[in-house]
């Protein structure tokens, strides 16, 4: 059986149909499930990050989030649903490079951005940006 060839676009396209629709979804299980205000705090941190990764989207600080920075933690990271709109948003969990923690502590967790794709990054953040 013959296979047609599937072009780059169509392909591309579609994976990027799929994490747009991923993100709705995510934004919408927090929309159900949070309070309206604590949804908009969100939505607000969530577009401060976008733009700085879309300001400098080769610089690995723009794309690192450590899960317990304060503003983080407060306005996304503690709402119900919140890790998925990161994954959703293409942020994966590692623990931090560097020196072993002191006194046996937990290496610090960072959401980390590793594939950046620039067309998504800007259409979440247009979607978030209509949040209310």
């Amino acid at each position: 059986m013959r296979r047609e060839p599937v072009t780059r676009g169509v392909c591309a396209q579609e994976l990027s149909d799929k994490r747009r629709a991923a993100l709705q979804e995510a934004c919408a299980g927090v929309a159900a499930t949070n309070p309206p205000e604590a949804v908009r705090d969100a939505a607000q941190t969530l577009c401060a990050i976008l733009a700085n990764v879309l300001r400098a989207p080769r610089a690995r600080e723009a794309r690192r989030i450590p899960v317990d920075n304060p503003a983080f933690a407060a306005s996304v990271g503690s709402l119900a649903g919140g890790a998925g709109v990161m994954a959703a948003l293409g942020f994966e969990e590692e623990e931090e490079d560097g020196p072993a923690a002191p006194d046996g502590a937990a290496p610090r967790r960072v959401l980390v951005l590793n594939r950046v794709y620039l067309d998504d990054l800007r259409a979440a953040l247009a979607f978030l940006g209509t949040v209310r």
